[in-house]
């Protein structure tokens, strides 16, 4: 529920808050270059034959087992020669685990060929803010707390919802953002979110 709050907090706020602060005209360029981002993103992966997504059910009497990829859910069939990382047996693999699947079309259904689990990252607890720390600075603002809070998503996805008084700077974009977004002053805390890890 925490993660989740996190996650959702300021869908409210929206991208029209923007506008207020003259600064929409670089989240309309931004989201455009980030559909681009992703749209070459999701070509790249369907040539490589690769998917991304989170595990939502597995079928071991039909070998098959459903993935969430982004909106969308796709069905995909494994057998004996599926190899298998970070797993010890497909029927192991907990729900909502993060998979990488490099797979091949055949037959009209699309065959697992490998089955990667993404192992979560750990970050030093020194390093991670709660959602209580965060709520707490976001409901001071950053004026009063210094702080700047960077959202890594694609620019869409903070359009459609993101934490209030978070700036958009798609993780892909970090070189070219940086100078404008992140503070001179080294000693502001700079907090960065996204959707998350495994």
């Amino acid at each position: 529920m925490k993660r989740r709050w996190l996650r959702m907090l300021g869908v409210a706020v929206a991208c029209a808050a923007w506008s207020l602060t003259g600064v929409n005209v670089v989240a309309k360029d931004l989201s455009k270059e980030s559909d681009e981002h992703c749209a070459e993103c999701r070509e790249a992966e369907e040539e490589a034959g690769l998917i991304h997504g989170e595990l939502v059910a597995i079928s071991p009497e039909q070998k098959t087992m459903q993935v969430q990829i982004g909106a969308d859910t796709e069905v995909l069939v494994f057998d004996d020669t599926t190899a298998l990382r970070n797993a010890a047996a497909i029927e192991e693999i907990p729900k909502r685990a993060s998979l990488k699947i490099l797979y091949l079309k055949k037959g009209g259904k699309i065959l697992a060929r490998e089955v990667e689990v993404k192992k979560s990252i750990k970050a030093p607890s020194a390093q991670l803010a709660s959602v209580e720390e965060v709520a707490k600075l976001v409901s001071l603002g950053p004026e009063q707390t210094k702080y700047v809070l960077l959202d890594g998503r694609p620019v869409n996805w903070y359009c459609a919802g993101h934490i209030p008084t978070a700036k958009a700077m798609p993780i892909w974009l970090f070189d070219d953002l940086k100078d404008k977004l992140l503070p001179e002053d080294k000693k502001v805390l700079q907090i960065y979110y996204c959707s998350g890890f495994g």
